[in-house]
């Protein structure tokens, strides 16, 4: 079975790392600049090589120190203070928008996938612009807003992944069918219209806390649900709002003379819910061992069509 190689830029205390790994990754190699998530990665992944500054991880730099010229994955939860919902909101005018540093990088090192993430509101913000660069450098697109209670947590904190797939690259078998006229066997399929197939088309109204409107042509920002409920802003009988309602007694707290408390406060803020990224990782990890087998809805057809 080939490695599945992972790079992680804007590492944090390695919330994808964990879910990379549990997917099947082996992280290789990490990009840090804060000192004390630096200080947990170095506890946690003691040989795994990193850098402090994403403008020095070059091509060259990450094959001296790696020694990998092919890499499976590159994720980044690339800084998202330029699009939260709380501050300045100033996009690309900010300092801290990181994203073409990203960038520069996966056309640099060429990953088969590439796993973005950011705050929910980068929808609103951020987002064409990070759309329009992968599909410049080669890559597929998939978004998803997956919020944090959808895997069982104990808030909402929704989250943008952003999902790249270079299209030269496809270990799925299914991705290189093509009818007699060299077009994609499964277009026509994906294109079949909804009220053919019992679906209703999508308006553009408003979903989950403000994410969308469709009040003239102008997005309504994502406003930063309420902080302290137990519910963290979700309406009533959505997500178990009534659950939540008495706060359940095994959830481990920091109390208040932890060493490093505010610290580590700050990078679980910043950190990514492993679980949350899981079932998007996992999924990937399979169609590159080709363990996708077990559950495509298309094998059977794959078989057909090479036995003729």
């Amino acid at each position: 079975m080939k490695p599945l190689t992972h790079l992680s830029l804007f590492t944090g205390i390695g919330g994808i790392d964990i879910a990379a790994e549990a997917a099947g990754f082996t992280t290789v190699c990490q990009c840090e600049w804060a000192d004390y998530p630096t200080a947990v990665l170095e506890k946690h992944w003691p040989d795994v090589p990193r850098f402090r500054d994403i403008h020095t991880l070059t091509k060259e730099a990450f094959y001296e120190r790696t020694g990998k010229k092919e890499l499976t994955l590159l994720s980044g939860g690339f800084p998202c203070q330029p699009f939260s919902s709380i501050g300045p909101k100033k996009g690309f005018e900010d300092t801290r928008y990181l994203w073409p540093e990203m960038c520069r990088v996966i056309n640099e090192l060429r990953p088969h996938y590439v796993l973005g993430e950011n705050v929910a509101n980068f929808i609103n913000m951020g987002f064409h612009k990070t759309l329009i660069d992968l599909a410049k450098a080669g890559y597929a697109v998939w978004t998803f807003v997956l919020p944090a209670c959808a895997v069982g947590a104990w808030h909402e904190r929704k989250r943008t992944f952003i999902v790249g797939i270079d299209v030269s690259y496809s270990p799925c078998r299914r991705h290189r069918l093509k009818d007699k006229d060299g077009t994609d066997k499964h277009i026509p399929k994906r294109g079949v219209p909804p009220e053919e197939t019992g679906r209703e088309v999508l308006v553009g109204g408003a979903f989950g806390n403000n994410l969308f409107s469709d009040a003239g042509n102008r997005p309504v920002p994502a406003l930063q649900p309420g902080m302290g409920g137990m519910a963290d802003g979700l309406p009533t009988g959505v997500d178990g709002n009534i659950l939540w309602c008495i706060e359940p007694t095994d959830i481990p707290r920091l109390s208040p003379n932890t060493k490093d408390r505010s610290k580590r406060l700050k990078t679980l803020g910043n950190a990514v819910v492993p679980a949350q990224v899981y079932p998007i990782l996992k999924y990937i990890a399979d169609m590159e061992t080709g363990k996708c087998s077990e559950w495509c809805v298309w094998e059977k057809e794959v078989a057909d069509h090479e036995t003729v």
